[in-house]
Parts: C-alpha cells; sequence; structure tokens
C-alpha cells in the first residue's frame, strides 16, 4: 500500500508538471510585448507657403504676386496689380459689376502709392475710395451682400503681403480723423 501511494503522489505530480510545462510552452508560443510598437509619426506639416502653393497650384485660391514691392506688376498700366486683375476678370459677374471691381481694385492699390505727407492726396484717394463704393453698392444694389464681399476680397487679395498690409494700415493711420462725403450719383468710371 505504500508503493501504492508513492505512485499516485508521482503520477498527481508527473501530470502536474505536464500541465505546468504545456502552459509555459504556450506563454512562450505567444510573446507578449512591454514596449509594443509606436505608430508611425505623422506627415511633417506643410509650411503657411507650401499650404498656399498647394492652393494656388489646385485652383481654390488665386495666384497673386508676393514680391515685397508694394505697387506689383502692372503690365498694361491701368493702375490694378496684373493679379489682381487676373482675378476678377475670372469671376462670375457682368461685365459692369466686374469693371466696379477694377475701381474698387483701383482705388486699394493707390493707398499704397500715396503720399502719406501729403493731405490732398490722401484726401482725394479717400474721396475715390467713396466713389468706388456707392458704385460698388449701384450696380449690386440687387445683391448688396454680394458687392460687399466681393469689395472685401479684392482688399484681401491686394494687401496680400506683410509689406503692403503695413503700408495700408500707414495709409489708414494718416487718414484718421479726415472725413469724406459719400458722393451722389453716377460714381462709376
Amino acid at each position: 500500500m505504500p508503493n501504492q501511494i508513492t505512485k499516485r503522489k508521482l503520477l498527481s505530480r508527473l501530470i502536474k508538471l505536464i500541465l505546468l510545462s504545456t502552459i509555459l510552452t504556450s506563454l512562450t508560443a505567444c510573446p507578449i510585448e512591454k514596449n509594443p510598437p509606436s505608430p508611425p509619426p505623422p506627415p511633417p506639416t506643410p509650411t503657411l507657403a507650401q499650404q498656399i502653393k498647394a492652393l494656388e497650384d489646385s485652383g481654390a485660391y488665386p495666384k497673386l504676386d508676393r514680391s515685397t514691392d508694394l505697387k506689383g506688376p502692372d503690365q498694361n498700366l491701368n493702375g490694378v496689380r496684373d493679379d489682381v486683375e487676373a482675378w476678377i476678370n475670372a469671376q462670375p459677374i457682368t461685365d459692369v459689376q466686374k469693371k466696379a471691381a477694377m475701381q474698387d481694385a483701383e482705388v486699394f492699390q493707390r493707398t499704397l502709392l500715396v503720399d502719406l505727407t501729403d493731405k490732398a492726396a490722401l484726401q482725394s484717394v479717400g474721396d475715390a475710395m467713396a466713389a468706388a463704393t456707392v458704385c460698388t453698392s449701384e450696380v449690386f444694389k440687387s445683391n448688396s451682400n454680394a458687392g460687399y464681399m466681393l469689395s472685401n476680397k479684392i482688399e484681401a487679395i491686394t494687401f496680400n503681403t506683410k509689406e503692403r498690409t503695413m503700408r495700408y494700415i500707414a495709409y489708414n493711420q494718416a487718414r484718421s480723423g479726415s472725413t469724406t462725403k459719400l458722393p451722389s450719383g453716377n460714381t462709376c468710371k
């Protein structure tokens, strides 16, 4: 009988060892990673210049002159930068509305070139800006919001560089405190 107990204990221990061995083998077959691999880093964010170029190349944004020159290119010498003129001509508006938009663009361009110490010249540009505003309002009277939005876009693309924006701010500071009367009648050129 003592032999049987020992055999049972031995058999029990052998079964436990086999089970333990099976468990250990299965654990080593499925390695548990302590540090799973990191996801790949996101691609680098494009610079603002790259983002603008991509928008321009896609046609979602107009190709604008970004030189440091305040005036910018004006091949036909009509007082409107060529890129601004091309943008206006591409708009789905009537010829009369394009003419009013060009008047707006020309006045915005004049603010970049006017002598900021010459009060009479500043007043002349202010009067021209008021005339352009009245013209745009008249031409877009059936949809005044469209005329307002168009004028805002022309303003934004005209002052599209730091140099042009700073000059426009200087123009507005030079005009600060002055008054301009809204003209009546047809102010369109």
